[in-house]
């Protein structure tokens, strides 16, 4: 791409291409400063500052028309093409309409928010927005920011503290933390005790070079010791595995009560206080104002309220 002379640009009045397509298209001075909806005196002045520039007639009068010379006909279809473009460039600030226009959204997401979140989310758009389709990517709090900033993706969804001052967000729920665990292999009633919880031998969330997973910190705080012997990516795994093994695992509440059940498990809530897990919908300064990213805001933010439990308090937006 050739760098512009905005220097020289400056000088130039990019009014006199819009007066030269008005006399390309009317040959004649009346009707085209009609079109622009200035007076003939105004557009005559115009013609003749592009002559001057230009060193040619550009138009010369035959009869009662005004005839382009080759020079005017040879321009014609460049300036066309600029101001068609120019034309593109301000309708594109148009409302997005979901229900026609086209549009690839790329998300980062955590693992414990995608099962529950995006099929709620997809649920609505296939109906709403049947153009429209998602991306997703894997994503964390060490890598959401760099990939927004890189325009590597449109939004990240996850417990995401951190950031800086460019990057927005929006409260969305509260994981909340409970353990999980099989009657009939550990026949505990609920809830656990913390001498219970500290004993059993526990599966836990990770996606790190740790076995605690995001977790360390919180039972490192609280002064709670565990014996993990199991770290996985995935929830999914981990209630697999306790559904058949006798272990303890520690997840998101929301999680727990969309998908324990399904695996015969009990919940527990927590024999100690845990921080809080806000999960946020984050993104860059520089689509804030765009109307397709504020829709998808709106709907991420309406699908989670959908997915949240009567019984969970969700924490009022940010």
């Amino acid at each position: 791409m050739s760098r512009i002379d905005h220097f020289n640009l400056r000088s130039f009045d990019l009014n006199l291409l819009l007066a030269f397509d008005a006399l390309m298209q009317e040959r004649s001075v009346t009707r085209a400063a009609a079109c622009l909806r200035i007076k003939q005196p105004a557009m005559s002045h115009a013609l003749s500052t592009l002559r001057l520039l230009m060193d040619d007639e550009l138009f010369v009068r035959v009869g009662y028309h005004m005839e382009p010379t080759l020079m005017a006909r040879e321009l014609h279809a460049p300036v066309r093409e600029l101001l068609e473009a120019s034309q593109r460039l301000l309708l594109s600030r148009r409302s997005f309409d979901p229900a026609t226009d086209e549009h690839t959204f790329r998300i980062g997401i955590s693992i414990q928010s995608e099962s529950l979140l995006v099929s709620e989310l997809f649920a609505d758009l296939a109906v709403s927005a049947p153009r429209v389709k998602l991306l997703l990517s894997p994503t964390s709090r060490e890598r959401a920011f760099d990939a927004l900033d890189a325009e590597q993706i449109d939004l990240a969804i996850g417990y995401l503290p951190g950031g800086s001052g460019w990057h927005r967000r929006q409260m969305l729920f509260d994981l909340g933390v409970v353990c999980c665990y099989h009657p009939a292999l550990l026949p505990f009633a609920t809830p656990l005790s913390l001498a219970q919880y500290q004993a059993g031998r526990h599966a836990m969330i990770s996606a790190k070079d740790s076995l605690y997973g995001y977790l360390e910190d919180a039972l490192e705080a609280a002064g709670v010791a565990i014996n993990p012997v199991l770290a996985a990516s995935n929830f999914l795994t981990l209630f697999a595995t306790v559904a058949r093994a006798p272990l303890l695992t520690t997840v998101p509440a929301i999680v727990a009560l969309h998908y324990a059940p399904l695996f015969g498990l009990a919940i527990s809530p927590l024999p100690f206080a845990f921080p809080s897990f806000p999960v946020e919908l984050v993104w860059h300064a520089r689509s804030h104002e765009d109307s397709a990213h504020r829709w998808l805001r709106q709907r991420l933010e309406r699908s989670a309220q959908a997915i949240v439990p009567a019984d969970m308090v969700r924490t009022p937006s940010a």
